[in-house]
């Protein structure tokens, strides 16, 4: 018959050994003494561990190491989330992919539309509908229109953000008016200029082809809505197209 001694002896050697289950043997002692220990609490008086019995002791220090290994072994154990998979590898750029290659922007420099016949724009001036008599006759008293004068020209430069917009008659030149230019995109050129005390912003649809501009009017306002101005407006850049020169 073994005393209480030998019973903690037993459960300290199988502590110390470190195993991960308990022996039969350890729960069935631990349980029967649990169980015929009578075990009193004051109200006032909180658990003491020193005031225990030893088989109780025994029990509880047995407990905690049943605890102790359990929680050891959870923590230790794989995730079951991770278990089969692998981290998923950060987005890489492939060098050999590039953005797409932006056309170089209207070049600087001055250009020259086609020549145009003066008697030309004088009929388009006496043909178009939605001119009224007032407009024709005011637009027959302007430079491109006299009838002793023989070719029209139009021109444009662009200096840097500088945009001046004119023509030549018989080798004169005028400026019809002046504006700040930005590229919109590689095909669309914005001129905005202050004219009679407003804000004006023409659009001008571009192509480039070696030292020739194809350009169109996309848009074209005009203080008042003038028709005189939409007149010259198309006739300016319907000279086109433009070729660069040196």
């Amino acid at each position: 018959m073994s005393d209480d001694r030998s019973i903690e002896r037993g459960a300290r050697a199988w502590l110390e050994l470190g195993p991960t289950q308990a022996p039969d043997h350890a729960l069935d002692a631990a349980l029967r003494t649990i169980d015929v220990t009578s075990q009193e609490r004051d109200l006032r008086i909180p658990w003491r561990f020193p005031t225990m019995n030893p088989l109780a002791r025994v029990a509880v220090l047995i407990t905690i190491a049943i605890v102790a290994v359990g929680a050891g072994l959870y923590l230790t154990r794989p995730d079951d989330s991770k278990v089969g998979t692998q981290a998923s590898p950060s987005p890489t750029v492939d060098p050999s992919i590039s953005a797409p290659a932006r056309l170089a922007p209207l070049p600087d420099g001055t250009y020259v539309g086609r020549a145009v016949k003066i008697s030309d724009i004088i009929a388009s001036i006496n043909s178009t509908s939605w001119l009224s008599e007032t407009d024709k006759e005011f637009l027959r008293t302007a430079p491109f229109a006299q009838p002793d004068k023989s070719t029209f020209t139009a021109y444009f430069v662009l200096d840097r953000r500088a945009y001046t917009i004119g023509f030549t008659v018989d080798g004169v030149s005028e400026v019809d008016s002046t504006a700040t230019a930005s590229f919109l995109d590689e095909h669309t050129l914005l001129l905005q200029q202050n004219y009679r005390g407003g804000p004006l912003q023409t659009r001008v649809g571009i192509s480039v082809d070696g030292t020739t501009v194809s350009v169109t009017l996309l848009s074209h306002p005009t203080p008042d809505n003038l028709a005189t101005d939409r007149f010259i407006g198309e006739l300016l850049y319907g000279a086109g197209p433009f070729t660069r020169r040196p």
